[in-house]
């Protein structure tokens, strides 16, 4: 055999060679990378860390974190009370990005684990994350500490590991921010507490005479929250469940059965927000960024005054 065949052959092998040990890596070692990343993911979702960090620094004393509430300046803030859809959350974007304004996304930890691309579309628009809880669960001012520790923190330690950066405004749905939960906010890395005073859920405006109206309602100052999710009750032990869907995903009955044989098409939420957007600036209601907002401090309520002795 000439040696320039041995030359050939020999190129052949080591092309072989060096094309199967790429095979390994891409398609074998890398398959049981990611299944370990998964994992580890899901066993970083868990928190266990930054549960019992915040439990300590809870012992130590901190401080109730602010509450971010309405304002006396002519301006509103929109914040977003769950995580929508990929696609909704795109379009939402897009109206956001048309009038230049500033909005909070209060996430769902659970949801933003599901949805990673949704939450990578918010950041790169630039676009703030907040903390909804773990299950967007309502009255998290009554929960048992444990439980309300790994709803705040489970859902810090999603979102900071898909963005690298922690919330640092907390809502919660149906939610009283007493002096307990104000301090675990702050334990677990909290800055504040946000307080809407207005809200509409999508398909409530329908068209733009109905945005227009519904702008006119709307005190300057407000903080709007557009409810996206509905909340997560806590069961109670005894007793129906209330359900807290909207009437038209109801069965209705015979009785309740519309006389209109072909209703309206459902309204898009983009466009509801677009006029709402457009409506609120028309009226001298720029929105604004939430940190503008007035902050107020917990203040404990006054023990009720003592009667005089009877004499």
């Amino acid at each position: 055999m000439g040696f320039k065949k041995l030359t050939l052959l020999a190129v052949v092998l080591i092309l072989a060679v060096c094309g199967a040990l790429l095979f390994f890596r891409d398609y074998v070692v890398g398959t049981k990378n990611a299944q370990m990343e998964i994992t580890d993911l899901s066993s970083l979702y868990e928190a266990q860390e930054e549960i019992a960090a915040a439990a300590k620094e809870l012992q130590k004393g901190v401080e109730p974190v602010e509450i971010v509430t309405k304002d006396v300046k002519p301006q509103v803030a929109i914040v977003f009370d769950g995580l929508p859809e990929r696609t909704m959350t795109a379009r939402f974007l897009d109206v956001l990005k048309k009038h230049e304004v500033s909005a909070v996304f209060f996430v769902e930890g659970q949801n933003a684990a599901n949805q990673p691309e949704t939450i990578k579309l918010i950041r790169e628009a630039g676009q703030e994350i907040g903390n909804y809880t773990f299950v967007g669960i309502a009255a998290a001012q009554s929960l048992p500490q444990d439980r309300l520790l790994s709803e705040v923190c489970r859902t810090q330690r999603v979102v900071e590991v898909l963005t690298a950066v922690k919330p640092k405004l907390f809502r919660a749905p149906k939610t009283v921010y007493d002096e307990n939960l104000l301090r675990i906010l702050r334990a677990a890395g909290l800055d504040y507490a946000v307080k809407e005073n207005a809200h509409y859920a999508p398909g409530w405006l329908k068209d733009e005479a109905g945005a227009i109206a519904y702008a006119a309602t709307v005190p300057p100052g407000s903080i709007i929250a557009v409810d996206i999710d509905v909340p997560v009750e806590i069961a109670a032990k005894d007793g129906p469940v209330e359900d807290l869907r909207p009437a038209v995903d109801k069965q209705p009955t015979l009785e309740d059965k519309p006389a209109e044989e072909h209703p309206a098409p459902p309204v898009d939420a983009a466009d509801e927000l677009d006029w709402l957007l457009t409506a609120l600036e028309n009226t001298g209601k720029k929105p604004g960024n939430i940190y503008d907002f007035r902050k107020i401090r917990y203040v404990p309520a006054a023990p009720p005054a003592a009667e005089p002795a009877k004499k």
